[in-house]
């Protein structure tokens, strides 16, 4: 009898010992959601720092947050209410010698201030004095995450002569990318 005790002890002993990690769980309280993985067509998203980098002068920041502000008003409010807004002369996003400008990414004018009988029209193969197409290189800078440039374009306060402009672009929502400049005054670089 002992030694059925015994076995039976040791029986139980390995069964315990075997079930150890055997553990029955409650499910989760919430149901798990997967991680969404990027479809080569999928639209790459971008995020805008509102507040810029202290490496950056006093005018690139100002256009910089200009520039972030209007872009977070795009994605909040839509393309299309965004640009009347743009293209409003008495809006919130034309400021002192700021104003947004905005193009599709076949180089489309969809809001300008300072020429908005040109909206609609592609500015695509324009160069400007120095030969550069300024609209395919914003172009491709809003599609690298935005950044800074600087192109030659007519001045509205000096009878719409060629001078520098200091412009930051990014792009909104994958279909428009938008930009403000300021007339370089101080010959600031463009910084990426």
């Amino acid at each position: 009898m002992r030694s059925i005790l015994l076995t039976l002890a040791i029986l139980a002993l390995v069964l315990a010992m075997a079930g150890a990690g055997c553990t029955t769980t409650n499910p989760p309280t919430t149901t798990p959601t997967a991680t969404p993985t990027p479809s080569p067509t999928a639209i790459p998203t971008s995020t805008v720092t509102v507040k810029p980098t202290a490496t950056l002068s006093a005018e690139e920041q100002r256009v910089f947050a200009f520039v972030s502000e209007a872009a977070v008003y795009g994605r909040e409010h839509g393309k299309q209410a965004s640009l009347a807004e743009f293209n409003d002369p008495n809006g919130s996003f034309v400021r002192e010698d700021l104003y947004i400008f905005a193009a599709d990414y076949n180089g489309t004018s969809l809001a300008s201030i300072a020429l908005p009988q040109r909206v609609n029209t592609s500015f695509y193969n324009d160069v400007d004095v120095t030969g550069q197409y300024y609209m395919r290189n914003k172009i491709n800078i809003s599609r690298s995450g935005g950044g800074f440039i600087i192109i030659h374009f007519p001045n509205p306060a000096h009878n719409f002569t060629p001078e520098p402009k200091l412009c930051y672009v990014h792009d909104v929502d994958g279909t428009y990318w938008i930009g403000a400049g300021m007339y370089n005054q101080s010959n600031v670089t463009a910084r990426p």
